[in-house]
């Protein structure tokens, strides 16, 4: 049995609603967070994205604590500075 080749009328409807409320929902979420958190967060998207682009280093201590550095040669806007 093959799959269709077009997404059926009502199939798209649903996703594109379903896709418009989680971007709304994860707008709002990210609205509540301090600035230096969506910094921090915009940096790890660039990671996942375009991993050549930036150095990541994870340092894993003894007890267990983690840090993640990641640093780019891309200067940020000064809107985005901390």
């Amino acid at each position: 049995m093959s799959l269709p080749d077009e997404i059926p009328p009502v199939s798209s409807f649903v996703h594109e609603e379903m896709s418009d409320g989680a971007t709304q929902t994860l707008a709002a979420c990210l609205s509540h967070l301090p600035p230096i958190v969506r910094l921090r967060l915009l940096a790890f998207m660039h990671l996942v994205e375009d991993p050549a682009a930036m150095k990541a280093a994870l340092e894993i201590t003894p007890s267990g604590s983690m840090r993640l550095t990641l640093d780019t040669a891309v200067t940020p806007c000064p809107a985005n500075r901390h």
